[in-house]
């Protein structure tokens, strides 16, 4: 029995004790996250990604937002990249380029709890059929303005070490799903994620070594770069050709990072996590 009928066949037998109209709203959110999840996975399955709406409020990215500027304020302190309270800051001082802070829960108390947030391990286990799940990535990802960070395509499996003795495919799907929340309004203009629907369907064709995909592999004009509003989740699997360019507007791109693998996927140490820290939906 999978993961998912497995969830909702315990909750079937939780509610046989309910009285009449619990029973009615108890089946109505069933349904309604049923659907949801079979919503994502069948998104996941055909474009490789999936957008789910307003899952964190406006007072939600309001905090997170002066927890990322926390991060800015501490970065600017650093003579370059370095570990700081369990958190590992990604940067250069001059001129300043702050790209992302790794395990940024380590800094910030704020950021640290949304690892094991309900809501998003909520979308972690539809995404991966798991009530166990291992978390590697809680990552700040930063684009200021004018400061010309890019990131090439890309598949997320390399960054994994798909592909090494570092990883294994536990589910052949992956065994990973990325979970990005927008801080600010993202699109083209501030150097929105850049998409490649249905690319994951090549499965992992990146040089293990260094993550380069082949020539020609991507029909750059099949290349998206969706709005997503901040609140909103981007779900990414880990086969998905992904990118994104500079940031060429006057306002700041951050995006909030969570990666949840399957239990035994991981062999590799990550800065402030080890091998991983377990959650459970």
């Amino acid at each position: 029995m999978s993961g998912i009928s497995t969830c909702y066949f315990s909750r079937i037998s939780m509610a046989l004790a309910m009285s009449t109209a619990d029973l009615v709203r108890y089946f109505r959110t069933t349904l309604r996250d049923a659907w949801e999840a079979m919503s994502i996975r069948s998104d996941l399955d055909r474009d490789g990604f999936a957008l789910v709406a307003g899952v964190l409020t406006p007072t939600e990215i309001d905090d997170l937002g002066r927890a990322f500027d926390g991060l800015v304020d501490v970065a600017r302190t650093l003579s370059g990249t370095t570990e700081v309270s369990g958190s590992q800051v990604v940067m250069q001082p001059d001129p300043f380029v702050l790209q992302r802070v790794v395990w940024c829960g380590g800094l910030s108390p704020v950021l640290a709890k949304y690892g094991h947030d309900p809501r998003i391990l909520g979308l972690a286990f539809q995404a991966l059929a798991s009530h166990r799940l291992t978390q590697i990535i809680q990552q700040a990802h930063f684009k200021l303005p004018g400061d010309g960070l890019d990131f090439s395509l890309h598949q997320d499996a390399s960054n994994r070490r798909y592909g090494t003795d570092l990883w294994t495919d536990v589910d052949g799907r992956g065994s990973f799903v990325q979970i990005a929340i927008p801080i600010d309004p993202m699109g083209p203009e501030n150097g929105g994620l850049q998409l490649v629907p249905g690319s994951h369907k090549l499965g992992f064709i990146a040089d293990p070594a260094t993550g380069a995909l082949p020539e020609g592999a991507v029909d750059l004009g099949r290349v998206i770069t969706p709005r997503v509003r901040p609140g909103d989740v981007l779900l990414l699997g880990p086969f998905t050709i992904h990118g994104s360019g500079p940031n060429r507007s006057d306002r700041s791109r951050r995006l909030f990072i969570q990666g949840y693998a399957l239990p035994g996927a991981n062999h590799r140490n990550y800065p402030g996590c080890g091998t991983g820290v377990e959650r459970t939906v």
